[in-house]
């Protein structure tokens, strides 16, 4: 039993506090205090204040209820001389609840988009071979967090629907933000804000929802033999994790078990330049992730589960998920302290072809007030998951700057800046020969304590919404050689010319043009190729031609006026460069034979 000698209050108050060496029982304690006598000061009870008070649990007691009174019975808080009779926010926290809600939109059941999918389909710009879809979600208020009063009130939801038009764009919904402030005159007033993105979840939102509109498109993808991401980012404790559990439960019981798709797993966590296999034998070697002399990426010693069953998936996905890494936060007592990668790969029976599905849950960002109470090696910690962050933040950007015509040879995106960026190289990289459909899910906290980083998270994702730059006001030359624009007369021709072992190029096709061409997944091809009488091989060949000229439309340059630069323009720029390096090299050769005869 704790010395309760020297606390105030009554004897049987004393006789309640546990022992000094009961940590867990003194945490629950001093939070069930705080929430009493100073709700703002609950979320200073975390590890690092355990760890410092280990021990002398009584005398942290004793000295709280000397500032903030018995328990149940709070002191009330001297007012400093000058302040005067000034508010705060927590103190108008009904008011600004009615102004939220005021504020707040009504909107009706939503018409289902398939925002994903049109994304992948747009070719106004040629064939868009890596599209990203922007997603954010605000999580409800948590049981400790009603009731509290001060600042724990909701302050973000979703904002209206915006129908597809000429005018606005894409389909978009919008995220409100209403900063909470108190006017000059000591009045409530809310700064609102509104964030577009192609979806958005409010409180009420289920994991199913999230699956259905987000993920299961990428599911499709991944049997096709392409690939899909989808990846949760926001500050610790804003609900990350709780989606992408929802995302993986939506998995196991989704299509790809079936007769022509063989299914593996693997997980693997990434701090930094750390990598470490979740499911892999203990003491096994760290995971490395790097690049082939041919580009493709390598991982070693990364293990490779076969699942034939919901159930074999499932048991895997629970042992992934005890072993990630963990530790408690200000704004989160189990925050992730490592970016998690769940890798599933569907390879097609009869073709061999593998499809890969990314699901990711990053590690929460932090602000420079979050880590006051770190210490040296959480502060190294949370630098690395930021500078992670920041360099998977300019991919992204650079990746859809460089979708805009003239610009794929120009942009580099910089995704061998970190490793998680590396193992995503199919999304960044523009040369490559497979779709790639990218969900970026945005994790809100509702609260207007959190305001500000709220506000900063949104800032930070919602430019990332446009899945390619709008072409320039001028005039852009049509690139005859992309196969994305051509008519389905352009498209036989092509084929006739290029291929005349194809039999019956007309049926290959199928009433198909160009776009719709380039789309068709590679097993399609194959799948095609068998029906007019080719073999599977022919149909491979005409897979990577055509995309062949999918990468050379897009990394062809163009002139400042939008005219393209060809082969011919290059090699005679070429020859120019050289003539003019020539004729410099003779100019100076001349002057050099002028000087010594002067000499």
């Amino acid at each position: 039993m704790a010395d309760t000698e020297n606390l105030p209050g009554n004897t049987a108050l004393a006789e309640a506090l546990p022992s000094n060496d009961d940590a867990e029982a003194w945490r629950l304690k001093i939070i069930e205090y705080y929430r009493m006598n100073a709700p703002m000061k609950v979320r200073m009870v975390n590890q690092n204040m355990m760890t410092k008070y280990a021990g002398k649990y009584d005398t942290l007691y004793a000295n709280l209820i000397k500032k903030y009174g018995p328990p149940g019975q709070p002191i009330a808080a001297a007012i400093a001389p000058g302040a005067g009779s000034k508010k705060t926010i927590g103190d108008f926290h009904d008011a600004f609840m009615k102004l939220v809600s005021k504020a707040t939109p009504v909107n009706g059941e939503r018409t289902f988009v398939d925002a994903v999918t049109a994304k992948a389909s747009d070719a106004s710009n040629g064939l868009e071979t890596s599209t990203f879809t922007v997603c954010a979600r605000v999580r409800p208020m948590l049981p400790s967090e009603e009731g509290q009063g001060g600042e724990n009130f909701v302050a973000v939801v979703p904002g209206e629907r915006i129908p597809e038009s000429e005018e606005t764009g894409p389909y978009g919904e919008e995220m409100l933000l209403c900063n909470p402030k108190v006017s000059i005159m000591g009045k409530p007033k809310l700064e609102q804000t509104k964030f577009l993105y192609d979806y958005s979840f409010g409180p009420d939102s289920t994991n199913e929802e999230v699956y259905k509109l987000v993920c299961k498109p990428l599911v499709n993808r991944a049997l096709n033999g392409q690939v899909g991401v989808i990846f949760a980012y926001g500050q610790t404790g804003s609900g990350k994790t709780h989606t992408m559990n929802g995302v993986m439960d939506g998995l196991i019981e989704s299509e790809i078990f079936n007769s022509e798709t063989a299914v593996s797993f693997s997980y693997l966590e990434l701090l930094g330049n750390d990598i470490k296999d979740c499911l892999g034998p203990e003491g096994a070697e760290p995971v490395a992730i790097g690049e082939a002399l041919d580009g493709r990426v390598l991982t070693r010693n990364l293990t490779n589960h076969a699942v034939a069953t919901s159930n074999e998936l499932k048991l895997l996905v629970e042992k992934a998920k005890s072993l990630r890494s963990t530790a408690a936060t200000t704004r989160n007592d189990t925050s992730s302290r490592s970016h998690g990668v769940g890798i599933i790969q569907c390879k097609d029976v009869e073709t061999g072809i593998i499809g890969t599905l990314y699901i990711i849950d990053l590690a929460g960002s932090e602000r420079a007030a979050d880590q006051k109470n770190h210490d040296k090696a959480r502060i190294a910690e949370t630098k690395a998951i930021n500078s992670s962050l920041s360099a998977l933040k300019e991919c992204i950007r650079a990746r859809t700057m460089a979708s805009a015509p003239g610009l794929g040879a120009e942009i580099h995106v910089p995704y061998r800046r970190s490793k998680l960026t590396l193992l995503m190289k199919d999304v960044f990289d523009i040369g490559c020969t497979r779709l790639c459909s990218t969900v970026v899910v945005t994790a809100c906290s509702p609260l207007a304590l959190d305001v500000s980083h709220t506000a900063n998270t949104l800032k930070y994702s919602a430019p990332l919404r446009l899945a390619t730059i709008s072409a320039p006001a001028k005039s852009l030359q049509v690139d005859v050689n992309d196969p994305a624009l051509w008519d389905e007369a352009q498209v036989l021709e092509y084929l006739g010319k290029t291929h005349p072992n194809l039999p019956e190029p007309s049926k290959f096709l199928n009433g198909l043009n160009g776009v719709h061409l380039c789309a068709l997944p590679e097993k399609e091809f194959y799948k095609r190729a068998k029906e007019v009488g080719a073999s599977a091989e022919v149909g491979k060949e005409i897979y990577l031609a055509v995309w062949a000229l999918i990468s050379d439309a897009k990394t062809r340059r163009r002139r400042p006026d939008g005219t393209i630069i060809t082969k011919e323009d290059e090699e005679r720029e070429r020859e120019e460069l050289i003539k003019a390096k020539e004729a410099k090299a003779a100019l100076w050769a001349e002057r050099e034979k002028h000087l010594r005869s002067e000499s």
